[in-house]
């Protein structure tokens, strides 16, 4: 059984309880979603990426393998974290003043990244996000104390709980104000610390669910894979999965938050010498 049919699973066996809590969403009155709509839940998730002074995506070289002939195909990161971005910053600035001096970190949605690769599917440009390096320790993490193999730790991990005990078990969910009404969400974390937050401030208030919590840990890929079903028919079950971005993303926008008017995120063509 996949991992994210077991998660569908355990939610169907759960109870609600209170602000935060162990529920199914089997009762949460779901409505379907479509592929596209799936993907507009990514319109939640900042990405971010080095472009020259216009807006324009730097592109980076495949490096070669040993043995394998030339590749003339160009890479475009893009960053789940700020600091990961800023790093890349700094090795263009150091390795390339020229082109250094005019690059920029910018801020688009992982909706807008998918397009740009949707887009260019047929281009010689290949396409990487690079999750931030807590997230990837916290994923190491859990899933070797859980004897998982280190090549099976996701390329994008997102964090969730699951609460109550045996049978009972359940995902965890938080109450959301969503255009005045209140709404029961089932929250998955691009960083573990603010779930982890999360679930202490709740330890005051609910200590009986809080008590019984774990993280878990998954692929955000597979997250979306299960959100619609291969031939494009909605899965009910999990219309209140909702992604959460790090705070330090957060903090990173708030702090930087003039940019380019219109930053032109499509990979461009590089000029012939």
């Amino acid at each position: 059984m996949s991992v994210f049919k077991s998660l569908v699973k355990l939610a169907a066996t759960a109870s609600v309880a209170g602000a935060i809590a162990v529920s199914p969403i089997f009762t949460l009155k779901a409505e379907a979603l479509t592929e596209a709509q799936v993907l507009e839940r990514l319109g939640s998730i900042p990405v971010f990426t080095i472009t020259d002074d216009k807006g324009s995506p730097l592109l980076g070289a495949v490096p070669q393998q040993p043995n394998t002939k030339a590749d003339d195909s160009q890479l475009l990161f893009f960053f789940l974290g700020p600091d990961e971005a800023q790093q890349m910053l700094s090795q263009v600035q150091k390795s390339n003043p020229e082109v250094g001096k005019k690059a920029q970190i910018i801020v688009r949605s992982m909706n807008d990244a998918y397009q740009v690769i949707r887009q260019n599917k047929d281009k010689k440009v290949l396409f990487q996000f690079i999750p931030a390096k807590a997230s990837i320790e916290s994923a190491r993490t859990i899933l070797t104390a859980q004897g998982v193999a280190a090549d099976k730790i996701p390329n994008v991990p997102v964090f969730f709980a699951i609460g109550g005990q045996d049978k009972n078990q359940g995902l965890l969910t938080m109450s959301i104000d969503q255009n005045g009404k209140k709404e029961q969400v089932v929250p998955f974390f691009l960083d573990k610390s603010d779930l982890q937050n999360l679930l202490d401030r709740a330890s005051k208030d609910q200590p009986d669910i809080t008590k019984a919590t774990k993280i878990q840990v998954a692929s955000l890929f597979q997250v979306l894979d299960s959100m619609v079903s291969k031939d494009n028919k909605p899965n009910p079950e999990v219309d209140r999965f909702q992604f959460v971005p790090s705070r330090t993303s957060f903090e990173y926008i708030l702090k930087n938050s003039k940019q380019s008017a219109n930053p032109q995120l499509a990979p461009q063509a590089t000029p012939k010498k």
